[in-house]
């Protein structure tokens, strides 16, 4: 029986143990702030203090270029069955990624 190697993301290392280590950047942010950032990039989010609530609202945009890789790990979000109805380097044309801004003359 072969076995087989399934590529997984790096473990990440304990940033906390050794802080200086690492080029980290943040921002005081108010209500209504937008941070973006590409989607590898490591990140993190401190708690609230007190009785407060944080909350928060995440996008992920695709560029029109972008295929289905389904990855033997778990991703955020899951999209559950995905993969049975998506095949892998299928356009990403299903309904929980909806188009946001066609491209006149591009678009079926």
């Amino acid at each position: 029986m072969r076995s087989v190697v399934r590529p997984r993301l790096a473990d990440l290392p304990d940033i906390d143990a050794n802080r200086s280590a690492y080029r980290i950047l943040g921002w005081a942010l108010q209500p209504g702030d937008v941070v973006c950032f590409q989607m590898l990039t490591l990140h993190a989010a401190g708690g609230v203090d007190g009785t407060e609530r944080r909350r928060v609202f995440s996008l992920r945009f695709l560029g029109d270029d972008i295929t289905h890789a389904p990855r033997p790990w778990p991703t955020s979000p899951e999209f559950p069955g995905l993969k049975d109805v998506l095949p892998a380097g299928a356009p990403m044309d299903h309904a929980l990624f909806p188009m946001l801004w066609p491209i006149p003359g591009l678009q079926d």
